[in-house]
């Protein structure tokens, strides 16, 4: 079936290059005329042949790939046809065509000879073929004309003319002036569009938007402003194990403190809040000795390990050492169970 369908497109074709045919087998006029009659139909054969080409290849090469469609990967076949063989096949259909085009632009210019046109008698000069559009667009002085618009400036042997600027400089620089009214009435007049910044504004609300989605939804998302105590013991033992592994050389296993401060009382150097001690184990205080553990631990497990230090509050250290930096009180609510940081005046020795 189809099969049919291409021949019939080949007759087709065929039909329609009839004409051209009976034209290049009736001989011309002058006595190269036959020899140009015979090149048209050599022409018009070939691209006879080569339609036909373009038609069956695609078929013969259809039958190859089904041969070997089940042993190839899926992902090597484009519409049934191996990738291989499909781009092969549009390659020669491209070139074949672009062959064909240029066969049509000689025939069309070997009739123009066998008509007659395009002869010149000897010694006439042939006229400059002008496309109107490209006169009236560009309208730049011919070069005979150019003496006459030639200016009396001389800079080193360098003359100037005096050509106005082309149509199409100007016709650009026009619509500019067009776009610019509008662009003025539109966002500064009647106010219809958002002008550039509120473009910018609304795109920076909306990446703020998304990101704060996308922080909602991710599941690691914790920081030093949203942290909240946990008090699940499993929870907390996986931030005891990570203290006795990571803290205990500094604070000692029982928090009692050795090279860092006591952590069981009620005196903090940075803060007693669960925010605080969040935000000290996240970023440390390297010049008190202390590394940022944020690169080593998740937010998830910093968390674990806060909320553990915050539960050594109250219990008693083997060999606790002395108090230091600020009194932190702990203010419980009912609503608001966020720990703050109460100013005293009563300060630990340092």
């Amino acid at each position: 079936m189809h099969a049919n369908k291409k021949l019939s497109l080949v007759l087709a074709i065929a039909v329609m290059l009839f004409p051209t045919l009976v034209m290049a087998a009736t001989p011309g006029s002058g006595d190269t005329g036959g020899n140009y009659n015979t090149m048209l139909i050599s022409l018009v054969t070939l691209m006879l042949v080569l339609l036909l080409v373009i038609v069956l290849l695609p078929s013969v090469h259809a039958l190859a790939a089904d041969a070997v469609k089940t042993a190839a990967p899926v992902s090597d076949f484009i519409n049934g046809m191996h990738s291989g063989d499909f781009y092969s096949i549009m390659s020669v259909i491209i070139l074949e065509i672009v062959v064909i085009f240029t066969l049509v632009i000689y025939m069309r210019q070997l009739l123009n000879v066998i008509r007659g046109k395009g002869e010149t008698a000897p010694g006439e000069k042939t006229a400059p073929k002008h496309n109107w559009f490209w006169d009236k667009f560009n309208a730049a002085a011919p070069l005979e004309q150019e003496k006459d618009i030639l200016m009396d400036h001389n800079y080193d042997g360098i003359q100037e003319l005096d050509n106005s600027l082309p149509p199409w400089w100007k016709y650009g620089f026009y619509l500019t002036i067009v776009v610019a009214v509008i662009y003025m009435y539109r966002y500064h007049v009647s106010h219809d569009g958002p002008s550039s910044k509120q473009e910018y504004e609304a795109a920076m609300q909306q990446a703020a938007d998304e990101k704060a989605e996308y922080l909602k939804q991710a599941g690691n998302n914790i920081d030093e402003n949203n942290v909240t105590r946990l008090t699940d013991p499993g929870e907390i033992a996986a931030g005891k194990e990570i203290f006795v592994k990571t803290c205990s050389p500094c604070h000692v296993a029982d928090g009692g403190g050795n090279v860092g401060p006591n952590l069981t009382d009620d005196y903090w150097l940075h803060g007693g809040s669960i925010k605080d001690v969040f935000k000290s184990i996240k970023y440390g205080w390297q010049d008190k000795g202390m590394k940022s553990w944020k690169d080593d631990f998740t937010p998830k497990q910093i968390q674990e390990l806060a909320s553990f230090v915050k539960s050594l509050r109250g219990t008693h250290p083997a060999v606790p050492k002395a108090a230091q930096g600020e009194l932190y009180i702990e203010a419980a609510s009912a609503t608001d169970s966020s720990k703050v940081k109460t100013d005293t005046t009563k300060t630990a020795t340092k």
